[in-house]
């Protein structure tokens, strides 16, 4: 008789500042938290605008007037890469500056996609 193996998925890897940020997103009321099969995702007013996709990795659905309004400042800054969907962008959340960065972000995320 075969036996049966049961497969568990590895749970996620994620850099210290990402599962920070991860943690600290979950308690922000505005936002309802998924946790995908690719990763963590946060959205607000039923439109994701967050997920996490690496181990220091997060997108950002900041829409294209807002990237625009802040492209002077997101050009400058490293950590910060545009997306194929312009209304995205990623961040590379390795350090502390990073992490507060991406908590800025989410904050102009959410303010975009509230009514």
């Amino acid at each position: 008789m075969a036996g049966i193996t049961a497969w568990r998925r590895a749970a996620e890897r994620r850099g210290p500042y990402v599962a920070r940020a991860v943690a600290e997103l979950r308690s922000w009321p505005a936002l309802v938290v998924s946790d995908t099969r690719r990763g963590v995702a946060f959205a607000v007013s039923g439109t994701e605008i967050l997920r996490t996709t690496g181990a220091v990795e997060v997108r950002v659905r900041l829409t294209a007037p807002a990237i625009d309004r802040l492209e002077p400042y997101l050009r400058e800054c490293d950590q910060v890469q545009a997306c194929s969907d312009r209304a995205w962008v990623a961040v590379q959340v390795d350090a502390e500056p990073d992490l507060e960065l991406l908590l800025a972000l989410a904050s102009v995320a959410i303010k975009a996609h509230v009514p």
